[in-house]
């Protein structure tokens, strides 16, 4: 197996890159000195079999319209059998630019102005965003947090559900940002309540590929026979590869294709699938696993480093590394105010990280911080925390 060299760092500035050169995108004080630990987005080289084969469709001279032909969607519908025993009717698979455009197109069909769309937060920032976008009403069945450990409310829930109104569950699984890889009871608890409710659910499982030793993610396809649910799915954040924004929508119930085309290719005109996006998708589900488990085994390594670091230099922080992604959740509270601390983060020490309060109300208090990146950066970064920290601690007692 080839071996790869994930300690290596590299110059992204002067890219147009969101995370090195637009950090303005999240917070305006922060400089061209700024270390940028926020957004899901790894510092890791893209795989050379990627690199290689957009190289060669380049090179091939001709960058015309596009469709899904058998190559691609072989590709998607072997990876996930190999990774999850998912068995996709490649009949299932259709096209979109990306899983957030995806989530705007369901939330447009299956639901009416004014309705609502229920979310689990503190949750992915985009999904309230888009809810709100479409003129529907963001319903919150917010988690119940255990001393840090995530579960959901189901009586509350079941509730929600149960109001006609509230007719689509957006499920983050895994969940962004607290990491939890929903066990397949509980997703079966989901599936009894949206069933029974005959609410829709579309499951965004983006990050599925990217769990824990011995932490296994189940698709929710894969537990049920529901027929209303749409399933997102990319090599995005598998691969590093955000830029070229592709993803798969697994739709099995024929009236819900119908509804998928009506809304895409009738009102948008989405017919094509981009050929370099379909390229990078066959050479990375097809090559690159040992890629990503290299990937892993690294970003495991980097969560025991943060916990050690985290109990070491911080003991009153219950801090533990997620069951999924590669994005850390963690509460300073017991130390400092989390507005002062973000303050001094970015205008004195030159550390973006991301604020809790923007995944919903229930994220007050605490940080969201990528791992997916060479050792030096999380030290460092890690290293201004604990030491604004202190600086804090010092200031307020005196």
């Amino acid at each position: 197996m080839k071996k790869i060299d994930l300690n290596k760092t590299y110059e992204r500035r002067g890219t147009d890159s969101v995370k090195w050169d637009h950090m303005d995108f999240l917070d305006n004080r922060a400089t061209k000195n700024t270390l940028p630990l926020w957004l899901s987005d790894m510092e890791f080289k893209v795989a050379d079999e990627i690199l290689e084969a957009l190289k060669n469709r380049i090179d091939h001279g001709f960058l015309g319209h596009s469709m899904a032909g058998d190559e691609y969607l072989n590709a998607v519908c072997n990876w996930y059998k190999n990774k999850f025993n998912w068995i996709i009717d490649k009949n299932s698979i259709f096209y979109s630019p990306g899983i957030l455009p995806a989530i705007g197109f369901v939330i447009s069909a299956l639901t009416n102005l004014e309705d609502g769309v229920i979310i689990q937060p503190p949750v992915f920032y985009p999904f309230s965003e888009l809810i709100k976008g479409q003129g529907r009403t963001v319903i919150n069945n917010n988690l119940i947090n255990e001393n840090g450990y995530y579960k959901i409310d189901f009586s509350d829930l079941r509730e929600k559900a149960s109001n006609p109104k509230n007719k689509l569950l957006i499920l983050c699984s895994p969940h962004n940002p607290v990491g939890r890889v929903w066990t397949k009871e509980e997703l079966e608890e989901i599936v009894k309540i949206c069933e029974e409710t005959n609410t829709y659910i579309l499951s965004d499982e983006i990050h599925c590929d990217l769990t824990r030793k011995n932490i296994q993610h189940f698709p929710i396809r894969t537990i049920t026979n529901y027929k209303n649910i749409i399933v997102t799915v990319s090599p995005s954040k598998t691969f590093n590869v955000a830029g070229l924004p592709i993803a798969s929508i697994i739709i099995d119930d024929e009236k819900l294709r119908e509804m998928w085309l009506k809304e895409t290719k009738n009102k948008y005109y989405i017919r094509f699938v981009p050929s370099l996006d379909m390229v990078l998708s066959i050479a990375a589900y097809n090559k690159c696993g040992y890629w990503l488990e290299q990937v892993l085994d690294y970003i495991e390594d980097n969560f025991s480093f943060m916990e050690k670091y985290l109990k070491e230099n911080l003991p009153k922080i219950n801090y533990k590394k997620p069951e999924g992604t590669y994005l850390a959740w963690v509460n300073f509270g017991a130390y400092v105010d989390y507005k002062e601390l973000l303050d001094v983060l970015i205008t004195k020490y030159d550390l973006l990280i991301e604020s809790g309060h923007v995944f919903g109300k229930p994220g007050d208090g605490y940080f969201r911080i990528s791992v997916a990146c060479p050792r030096v950066y999380l030290e460092e970064g890690l290293k201004r925390i604990v030491v604004a920290i202190k600086e804090l601690t010092n200031m307020n007692e005196k």
